[in-house]
């Protein structure tokens, strides 16, 4: 069954990676600019508001000058994959497994865009909060037991005022779509548990360190250099996630 659900989960999320790729493109611009629907090297149009998996290819590039725009060729497909996969098969046929599939999804592009413009975008994030509260509590309430509802508020809660408090903090090296991110995954792991949610922030600082540290010893990043969180935060929340379902 779990060699099924991998399948099904990477399957679903390969034939949404166009949609997730247009969506990274068009959102990628830094915060206050209009979105991006044009290709900036022949001015074509890519995304149309009705149609917005458009023109983009996987290759990723324009398919007129061939110009290199949004995410290298395939790393949005692989990521899309292999997240919905792993947690398909971790998960399995579940109730509160669709809950964790859209949260995978919206994590794809949300990390490609905030590598590549620093930025977390509230039209992904803040929409994202009732979907996944609501799609958490059918779960709870389908699977009979509804005290994980509460679970989730508090996690959400207690990341989201405790990334806002460090935003408060070191707004030099934070921002509010951090925090506001933070809270969204932290509804996710108060499925499983306050300690979920302290280890998962825990492990995006560690995994940020780690990379800030080997950057600096390779000399690709200086002291001053910025590094984007929400791709640790991501990679700390699943992470932990997948753990828990192990």
């Amino acid at each position: 069954m779990t060699s099924v659900m991998v399948m099904a989960g990477s399957a679903a999320g390969a034939l949404l990676a166009s949609w997730l790729r247009a969506l990274a493109f068009r959102l990628s611009v830094p915060s206050g600019e209009p979105d991006r629907t044009r290709c900036p090297g022949c001015d074509r149009e890519l995304v149309s508001d009705r149609q917005w998996q458009s023109l983009l290819s996987p290759t990723g590039r324009c398919p007129g000058c061939k110009r290199r725009i949004g995410p290298p060729a395939g790393t949005m497909e692989l990521a899309a994959a292999a997240l919905t996969g792993a947690v398909a098969g971790a998960i399995g046929p579940r109730p509160e497994l669709l809950a964790f599939a859209f949260l995978a999804l919206l994590a794809v592009p949300l990390a490609f865009i905030d590598i590549a413009v620093h930025r977390l975008p509230d039209r992904l994030t803040l929409p994202a909060y009732p979907i996944l509260v609501g799609l958490l509590t059918v779960a709870a309430l389908a699977g009979g037991e509804p005290h994980r509802i509460a679970g989730v508020l508090i996690g959400g809660l207690v990341a989201g005022v405790g990334y806002l408090a460090l935003v408060l903090i070191r707004p030099d090296q934070l921002g509010l779509g951090d925090a506001k991110l933070a809270g969204l995954l932290g509804l996710a792991l108060g499925w499983w548990g306050l300690s979920a949610v302290v280890l998962a922030c825990a492990l995006a600082f560690v995994l940020s360190g780690i990379l800030g540290l080997a950057l600096l010893v390779t000399r690709r990043a200086s002291l001053e250099s910025d590094l984007p969180l929400g791709p640790f935060l991501v990679a700390g929340a699943f992470a932990v996630l997948l753990g828990a379902t192990g």
